[in-house]
């Protein structure tokens, strides 16, 4: 069996990834880089507060992180009624694995997903959506749940149309100091490596360049601009966010491989 590593942390209770590629012959091997602290007091004490509850119109997340900070810090605090109305907010995500997290959490009114791979693309989904509804842009009230260090492209984008954004931070990440040590003793039996995120991964993109051409997949293109900054061409991108589009990639490039 195909062994692949997969630089992230395990999703619990299912990751996708494992299923996925488990079904498709493969045998993943998941390496933590970072580890996450939940930061919840901020969000708790909003979201306990029932007036600001009522009026928020829009909650954004796009990290499973944030959502593991609401499930296990948040929501379980929360009174019946509290939870009940947070479950009913329009909620707008990136990728189908955040949003099938969601939608397993209990929230029903989950939108973007699988149809909005990155954050511009969920920016400019929301605004469509709220020219064609009854909401005034400008009046809305939109929370962004995003971890200590993020990128800003959905709050401009969303700013430039007049709505304003509240960002609460859920989550901090830090990096695992034996990331380098951790794989090196994986790499010798691993016939792939899956890049999802720059972090914590710069010396192991260094210990990678040493190897000469490695088989080296990239989540997207994003990491894949990254690693090509630090000198190391990934063999494939995929061409959505998911472990269906990865295992895919990664199934084309072996059989060009053996062609």
């Amino acid at each position: 069996m195909n062994k692949v590593i997969l630089l992230k942390n395990k999703t619990i209770p299912i990751d996708h990834y494992d299923t996925i590629f488990r079904t498709g012959g493969y045998e993943p091997v998941f390496l933590p880089l970072i580890q996450h602290t939940h930061v919840s007091e901020e969000i708790l004490y909003l979201l306990q507060d029932e007036a600001y509850l009522k009026k928020l119109d829009i909650i954004i997340i796009t990290s499973q992180r944030a959502v593991e900070c609401l499930n296990e810090s948040v929501i379980p605090q929360l009174d019946k009624c509290s939870t009940e109305t947070l479950f009913n907010k329009t909620l707008y995500t990136v990728g189908p694995a955040t949003q099938n997290f969601l939608v397993r959490s209990g929230f029903k009114r989950v939108h973007g997903g699988a149809s909005t791979g990155n954050g511009s693309a969920l920016a400019d989904l929301l605004i469509s959506d709220l020219y064609k509804s009854n909401l005034d842009p400008k009046s809305c009230k939109v929370l962004f749940l995003v971890g200590e260090t993020r990128r800003d492209i959905i709050p401009k984008k969303l700013n430039k149309e007049g709505i304003e954004v509240e960002e609460i931070v859920t989550y901090k990440t830090e990096t695992l100091l034996d990331n380098v040590i951790r794989f090196k003793k994986e790499f010798e039996s691993i016939d792939w490596v899956a890049f999802f995120s720059p972090q914590g991964t710069e010396g192991i993109v260094e210990y990678l360049r040493s190897k000469g051409n490695p088989s080296v997949a990239s989540i997207g293109p994003t990491t894949e601009t990254y690693l090509q900054s630090k000198g190391l061409k990934p063999t494939v991108v995929s061409e959505k966010p998911d472990a269906t589009s990865l295992l895919s990639s990664i199934n084309e490039a072996r059989k060009k491989m053996s062609s």
